[in-house]
């Protein structure tokens, strides 16, 4: 039972660290999510394949799972209003697409960059 408590305790905090960090990319470019035109032109260092792997891929796993859930939980309202596709791409889709599709190390939206995600 004490082992539950510090997981659900580990992803708690997790979760609520993984919001400021990612808010910090949309602060960064003005509100809206634009890829780094440097790091389009390169490949990534070693730090930045190893931040990818030790967190960015985790938090991908956890972002797939809760957007599982939320979109086992929107069911009721998306099904009439038949828009339970569009949902589906969007919290379940494109996590999947970050955490798999994406080359380790780039940290560039496989819609905006579509080339790397192949």
């Amino acid at each position: 039972m004490r082992a539950g408590k510090i997981l659900l305790a580990s992803v708690l905090a997790l979760t609520m660290l993984a919001g400021p960090v990612l808010a910090y990319g949309q602060m960064a470019s003005g509100g809206m999510v634009s890829y780094d035109q440097e790091q389009a032109k390169r490949d990534p260092n070693s730090g930045e394949m190893f931040m990818d792997a030790i967190v960015g891929r985790p938090l991908g796993l956890l972002a797939i799972g809760m957007g599982a859930v939320a979109f086992v939980v929107s069911l009721p309202f998306t099904i009439p209003s038949h828009s339970t596709d569009q949902a589906a791409k969007t919290l379940v889709g494109a996590p999947t697409q970050h955490t798999f599709k994406r080359p380790l190390g780039r940290f560039i939206s496989c819609t905006e960059q579509p080339d790397f995600c192949k």
